[in-house]
Order: structure tokens, then C-alpha cells, then sequence
């Protein structure tokens, strides 16, 4: 049975949330190999610290600058088409944001 247009819709969803998160993923490598570096010695193997988007916004690394500005448009998008389709929370992998 061929997915239906709403189904399609939840999937394409989930794979910009992935995206989102591949995205992020990057924008913290990038930070901890430059402007973060120091940060590595404040960490022991195992510890989890949760960064967020804001935590890189005033970084000087252009690169770091341009991969905020597309998770930020990406994270937007994610929830236009959530709001445009009436798709709520539950429906999608949400908590991975």
C-alpha cells in the first residue's frame, strides 16, 4: 500500500529533523576543534553537557556562523510544515530536536 500524502509529510519531517541533527552535530565538532577547543580539558570521558544553538550564536568562526544560520532555517521549516499539515508533536520525532 502506497503511503498517503500525510504520512509522506510525517516522513519528510523526520528526515529534516535528522538533517537538523546532522547539522548540530557538526556545528559542535566544528566549535570543539576551534573557538572550543579549550573546553575539551573541562570534560571527563562520559560526561554529557547539553549545548544548544544559543551557546554558538556569538562565535567568530564564519563557518560555525553559516551552519547556525541553516540549523536555525531548518529547525523554522520543520515547524511551518508541522503547523501548515496540522501535524502535532507525537506524530514526529520531535524529542530529537
Amino acid at each position: 500500500m502506497e503511503p498517503t500524502y500525510r504520512e509522506q509529510i510525517i516522513e519528510t519531517i523526520n528526515n529534516l529533523i535528522e538533517a537538523r541533527n546532522i547539522i548540530f552535530e557538526q556545528i559542535l565538532n566544528l566549535a570543539m576543534s576551534n573557538e572550543f577547543s579549550h573546553l575539551k580539558e573541562a570534560f571527563d570521558q562520559g560526561d554529557i553537557y547539553s549545548f544548544s544553538l544559543n551557546h554558538f550564536e556569538d562565535m567568530e568562526d564564519v563557518n560555525v556562523q553559516k551552519m547556525v544560520k541553516l540549523c536555525r532555517k531548518t529547525e523554522e521549516t520543520i515547524f511551518t510544515i508541522m503547523d501548515l499539515n496540522g501535524i502535532n508533536e507525537n506524530e514526529v520525532k520531535l524529542n530529537e530536536v
